[in-house]
């Protein structure tokens, strides 16, 4: 009986530290990708708020031009305010893709780099001092 207690015990010590070395080794190689997600989630946020910003700019912008259509008194003065809006639009339009662009290609090369230096540490962290000197 004291040998399957004492058989039982050992199993148990080597279950449990074996659940600890692997239970490290899972929130090591997590974390980093928890962290390059909660960037990555900050810069799609940034962009579908200025997607969101741009889209009532250009309701605003919208209105106003139908109103200066209506209170136009000539087909000229009509065919004027719609090549104004017009050209303002294609402006709007390129500059707001730039815009996105841009915030996208940062929000990517942020989450990345943040990936990048949590792996970095991390291999930092593990590797014992005696194999980085070798």
């Amino acid at each position: 009986m004291a040998k399957l207690d004492k058989v039982r015990s050992k199993r148990a010590g080597e279950t449990g530290s074996r659940d600890t070395v692997f239970g490290v080794a899972g929130m090591l190689t997590f974390d980093p990708l928890l962290q390059a997600s909660n960037r990555m989630l900050e810069g799609w946020m940034a962009v579908s708020s200025e997607i969101l910003a741009f889209g009532k700019s250009r309701c605003d912008r919208g209105l106003e031009m139908s109103k200066a259509m209506a209170q136009s008194t000539s087909l000229n003065e009509a065919i004027e305010v719609q090549t104004k809006y017009t050209r303002s639009i294609m402006e709007d339009y390129l500059s707001e893709a730039n815009k996105i662009a841009d915030l996208s290609t940062r929000s990517l090369l942020d989450s990345f780099s943040t990936l990048q230096q949590a792996r970095d540490k991390q291999t930092r962290d593990i590797t014992p001092h005696g194999e980085a000197a070798a």
